[in-house]
């Protein structure tokens, strides 16, 4: 048996949300690219899948730009123009797009529809090859080598971890992590509903957890419900959600456990990391993977600069976290005189100078 030898210049390890897009946009860029996955390309079901991302609209446009919204299946995606966050005590802010002139805040995408149309983008371009249902079985990082399951060998010039939380390429480059658990669970359901709902999504504290709904349809959405991981009770949804969108009828769920995670460092030899391989992060804004777009646009915009790509997202990614954890910690705690503040805090929120830098700050566009 002959054994095959393929080289590149990137080889991207994980080929979800984020290694396709930024597969794509190297692609695009002119360079050789090998993705590689131990999945295969997901299947579409029925309806929405209950793995959903908010994704904001300056990345969005980017993905545009790339040619994502011409494969991709319009029935999974959805823009969504307002947004609005309640504290405990009833104090509200609300952001609506046209506060900073723009058409849209962002869409909600389900993520096995974004990496189908990220695939089919990635497909036209001849000078990239996705090995799917694949994985990587051998490193020797010293000689920019993998060994594929498949016996094929790959040769790179810089290897991009972009296979999460879990990271096989920051275990093999020796690259540790911070973090700890949030001692929470995040419960998903995807409703159908019989009142039509507006294009907009919200979020309301309350102890324990808040609970939020990302819009999928004019009778479609998807309720989340955060709750304490020792709490086993099955959360009643009819009781928190009908008060805001009358009945509805379940059709998917899921949970998943909340950590932090945050690499010690970026980049090792000539390992780079994106996405969760390199931070992993409360939900609570949906920030999750806008931040792995945001990590494949500073390092094209720092010209493949790797010193330069890690010292800015380690900082922009921890700033981020760190906001996360203060309203995680503080906007849930019932404590009244901290309630209050928040409130003062919402207020302030609410004043346009201040609004339009919230949604400036929370769509990257600063």
């Amino acid at each position: 048996m002959i054994a095959v030898t393929t080289s590149v210049d990137y080889l991207i390890n994980g080929a979800g949300m984020v290694g396709a897009a930024a597969g794509l946009a190297l692609a695009e860029r002119g360079f050789s690219v090998m993705l590689i996955d131990n999945a295969e390309r997901p299947a579409k079901g029925e309806r929405w899948d209950v793995r959903i991302s908010s994704v904001n609209d300056h990345h969005w446009q980017w993905l545009s730009q790339l040619g994502v919204s011409d494969c991709i299946d319009s029935d999974r995606v959805l823009p969504y123009t307002q947004l609005s966050v309640a504290s405990m005590m009833g104090r509200r802010a609300d952001f609506d797009a046209r506060d900073i002139g723009r058409q849209q805040l962002g869409v909600m995408v389900e993520n096995n529809a974004l990496q189908r149309a990220l695939w089919r983008a990635l497909e036209q371009h001849a000078n990239v090859e996705l090995r799917a249902n694949n994985r990587i079985a051998k490193f020797e990082l010293d000689r920019r080598s993998v060994t594929l399951a498949s016996g094929e060998s790959i040769t790179f010039d810089r290897l991009l971890g972009c296979d999460g939380a879990h990271s096989q390429v920051a275990q093999a480059a020796g690259i540790g992590y911070r973090g700890w658990d949030y001692g929470q669970v995040c419960e998903l359901t995807n409703v159908v509903t019989e009142r039509p709902l507006p294009s907009a999504t919200w979020e309301i504290f309350k102890p324990g957890g808040p609970y939020a709904l990302l819009p999928l349809g004019q009778h479609q959405a998807c309720l989340i419900n955060y709750r304490p991981a020792q709490v086993v009770e099955k959360t009643d949804l009819n009781e928190l959600f009908e008060p805001h969108i009358g009945s509805f009828t379940a059709y998917a769920a899921g949970q998943f456990p909340l950590q932090r995670k945050h690499a010690l460092r970026y980049t090792a030899g000539a390992v780079i990391l994106m996405g969760d391989a390199a931070h992993s992060i409360h939900p609570l804004a949906g920030q999750g993977v806008n931040l792995g777009f945001a990590d494949i646009r500073s390092y094209l915009e720092h010209r493949h600069d790797m010193t330069a790509y890690a010292r800015e997202r380690k900082r922009a990614n921890a700033q981020m976290m760190r906001a996360m954890d203060m309203i995680h910690w503080h906007f849930e705690d019932p404590n009244t005189v901290k309630q209050r503040l928040i409130g003062v805090g919402l207020k302030l929120a609410q004043v346009n100078l201040v609004k339009r830098a919230i949604i400036k700050q929370a769509m990257g566009l600063v």
